[in-house]
């Protein structure tokens, strides 16, 4: 058994190392590391990501090391907790490009800690790939109090901006809701700006936003402010927030007799939540930058894998962590990098150069490119919770 799962990784890894980037003449990093750090959230408020993230990570890593590295070298990758506190992860950071020297950055898990991270990664310039982060303003605008054009920082995770409009759209325009109620926990960025793009997609949607009820992550008790949004009968709740909060929303507003229809965001897409929510998450919808079921053999290798390393499904979290990786491992393949610790910051400017020519034909999330403005553009996948601690398909919306 030892001998096929070892023979069945080598053939993924090959698969893995022939899918990236067209172009030859590579040059031979032979024996050389190549150093990435990653800050993600495994505890906190962000444990029901950071996790999968990792988990993705380390497997696209294992493969591309099996397979004979980056034109010979070996992926190291580190792998920090921030706790989801956005101080930690800022010292994570710090001490990732500062003292162990990184050749770039992945995370952080939550956007809440990309304020502070990212804008660190852009002063350093050290190129950092978002593997998670969906609010506004990561990228493109990337608006920190330094600058409003980062050109260090990237991601592959779809943004909020394109996920929530997307979702509310194929709802509208299927069940035509007529109202709505909006749950926003108003201490965390990612939660607050879920909440804004609500806000800013109801009317043009045909739904009236009766009530937006702000709430705390922390507060000891949500059934209060989901009471409020049962009394006024909406059509639709939307839930924008992170963690175990969507699911216990859902939970108690079912308890109260509600039957109309949750809609949420990037919060809602992992099985955890899913599994939480359970028979009263049921239907609930979001735009996910991925799809579990999907067969194109880019996603069905990515999930065979992953199931025979962890002996579960992965998640769209997993499926971006381990599509960074790849990003990464092609971008370093052909920056024609030095080595060596005074190469360091020239290094990571050929990387950032890179990456932005980035074009893989086959990832789990589909064929990947960055934007002029390092942002993803991809197909959008309408996906709903079954019941039973996964998603089903609602429909698939490619890019325009």
């Amino acid at each position: 058994m030892k001998r096929l799962h070892l023979v069945g990784l080598l053939a993924v890894a090959a698969l893995v190392a022939a899918c990236g980037s067209s172009g030859g003449g590579a040059p031979s990093y032979s024996g050389k590391t190549i150093k990435l750090g990653a800050i993600l959230s495994l505890t906190g408020a962000g444990g029901v990501y950071g996790p999968s993230s990792q988990e993705g990570m380390k497997l696209a890593v294992k493969q591309i090391n099996a397979s004979g590295g980056v034109n010979g070298a070996t992926i190291d990758l580190s792998v920090e907790d921030d706790q989801s506190d956005k101080n930690i992860s800022s010292q994570k950071a710090q001490t990732f490009i500062q003292q162990n020297q990184v050749l770039a950055l992945l995370g952080p898990t939550l956007s809440n800690s990309a304020l502070t991270v990212h804008p660190l990664a852009e002063t350093l310039k050290t190129p950092i790939l978002a593997v998670s982060t969906t609010g506004i303003h990561i990228v493109p605008d990337c608006k920190f109090p330094e600058t409003t054009a980062c050109a260090y920082v990237f991601r592959d995770s779809l943004g909020e901006e394109t996920a929530i409009p997307t979702n509310i759209k194929a709802y509208a325009d299927e069940a035509h809701p007529k109202t709505g109620v909006l749950l926003v926990a108003q201490d965390d960025k990612f939660s607050k700006d879920g909440g804004t793009i609500v806000q800013a997609n109801t009317d043009k949607n045909g739904i009236q936003l009766l009530k937006t009820i702000p709430f705390n992550k922390g507060d000891p008790d949500l059934t209060p402010y989901v009471t409020q949004a049962v009394q006024l009968r909406p059509d639709v709740i939307f839930i924008t927030s992170l963690g175990q909060i969507p699911a216990q929303i859902m939970t108690a507003a079912r308890k109260q007799g509600w039957q109309g229809q949750f809609l949420g965001g990037n919060g809602f897409n992992t099985a955890a939540v899913s599994k939480q929510a359970a028979a009263n998450g049921k239907g609930a919808r979001s735009g996910s930058a991925w799809y579990l079921g999907n067969t194109f053999p880019s996603n069905a290798d990515f999930v065979s894998a992953y199931k025979t390393e962890y002996s579960k499904d992965p998640d769209q979290f997993a499926a971006q962590g381990y599509t960074a990786i790849k990003i990464l491992a092609d971008s370093a393949r052909r920056a024609n990098l030095t080595f060596g610790a005074s190469a360091i910051a020239g290094d990571r400017d050929k990387l950032r150069t890179a990456m932005e020519s980035v074009n893989l034909p086959s990832t789990p999330l589909g064929p990947f490119q960055f934007t002029s403005t390092h942002d993803v553009k991809q197909t959008v996948w309408i996906i709903q919770m079954d019941g039973n601690g996964g998603f089903t398909l609602v429909k698939e919306i490619k890019a325009s």
